[in-house]
């Protein structure tokens, strides 16, 4: 009678345990739930605020009132950390892309809230190209929205852009239009979205953002290079626009320090000069808007070279034109369709580290 060798016997019970163990999984025998994260001494882990889709990002006023943020665009407020049933304070999923890492992704209140500034600050992925009208990928009222395919989301990608808004507060729900103060952040496909809005000690509000390139190759704008960037300089690129010698600077990948009121960068940001008369891209200085009011009537337009969807970073002080849209039950905001107005301004809008 022949031996089996000893490495074949092992293969075998090899084989017939994962055999075993398969079969067990495939039979719905349970397996033990692996043991929550334990919470450090002195803490305890405790579910304050439920009922939420995605939330991205909360803020408590002086009064107690808690302003969550969505990420498909709602706003919530809740009377406190034991309110179950909050009001809706402002809807913005029109206006969002939801796709991602992109939606709604920064809130922020005025530091003088409760004290005659009721002001509510938001940074999002608007669904549309700059300068464009929402939305263009997306659903009206819609809370997850898609890329269709072409252009695809990491082939050609959804072109977007984003938004730096002031929202006014009456009571639980907001009054009057959206304010746009920075409309800018031309991005092409959907990682490195939106990020965080805050007010600094000097009563300045910070936002940054990423550059929206694509994550499965070294995108340098290869690809249609949809938001104008000079050749070889877009993509992840655009976030080391200051750097580059003769390319118009973008807010890709930076964080600026701007007006909380115009959304106009303060004239003590690093870099900061006035620009008197708009600028060709090749001469002008990086981080500065030009003052005259865009052909669209958006606001000043910063300098750099045009494209289908606009110039590379808008700034805008005029409040925002969606389509009307009535108040609804459950807190939404009432809109109205009120035309923005142009304005003129020599301010810069960056915030950018000292020249090497």
């Amino acid at each position: 009678m022949r031996s089996t060798p000893r490495s074949t016997r092992l293969i075998s019970l090899a084989s017939t345990a994962v055999i075993m163990v398969v079969g067990l999984v495939l039979l719905g025998v349970p397996r033990a739930t692996p043991a929550a994260a334990a919470v450090p001494a002195g803490f305890q882990d405790a579910a304050v605020l439920s009922g939420l889709s995605e939330p991205t990002a909360l803020q408590f006023a002086p009064d107690g009132r808690v302003f969550v943020a969505e990420k498909n665009g709602l706003i919530k407020v809740f009377h406190g950390l034991s309110d179950t049933a909050p009001t809706i304070f402002a809807d913005l999923r029109t206006q969002v892309h939801n796709f991602w890492d992109r939606g709604l992704l920064g809130i922020t209140l005025d530091p003088q809230f409760s004290t005659g500034r009721p002001y509510v600050y938001v940074l999002y992925t608007h669904d549309a190209a700059l300068g464009g009208t929402a939305p263009r990928w997306g659903t009206a009222d819609a809370s997850s929205d898609g890329c269709p395919n072409p252009p695809g989301a990491t082939a050609a990608g959804c072109v977007v852009s984003g938004h730096l808004s002031k929202l006014t507060a009456n009571g639980d729900v907001m009054a009057g239009p959206e304010q746009v103060l920075v409309d800018g952040w031309c991005q092409q496909f959907p990682s490195h979205s939106m990020g965080t809005v805050a007010f600094g000690a000097d009563g300045k509000l910070y936002a940054s953002a990423g550059e929206g390139a694509n994550f499965n190759y070294e995108d340098h704008g290869q690809t249609g290079n949809p938001c104008g960037d000079p050749a070889g300089k877009g993509g992840a690129l655009r976030a080391q626009s200051l750097r580059a010698g003769g390319t118009p600077t973008v807010l890709s990948g930076s964080v600026i320090r701007v007006d909380p009121d115009t959304g106009l960068g303060s004239s003590t940001n690093p870099r900061w000069r006035a620009v008197p008369t708009p600028t060709p891209a090749a001469s002008s200085p990086k981080d500065c808007a030009t003052p005259s009011a865009s052909p669209s009537g958006r606001g000043p337009t910063r300098s750099g070279p045009a494209t289908s969807g606009g110039t590379p970073g808008r700034r805008s002080t005029g409040s925002r034109t969606p389509p009307p849209r009535s108040a609804t039950s459950g807190g939404r905001a009432t809109r109205d369709a009120a035309p923005r107005t142009p304005t003129a301004s020599s301010r810069c809008a960056r915030t950018c580290p000292p020249a090497r």
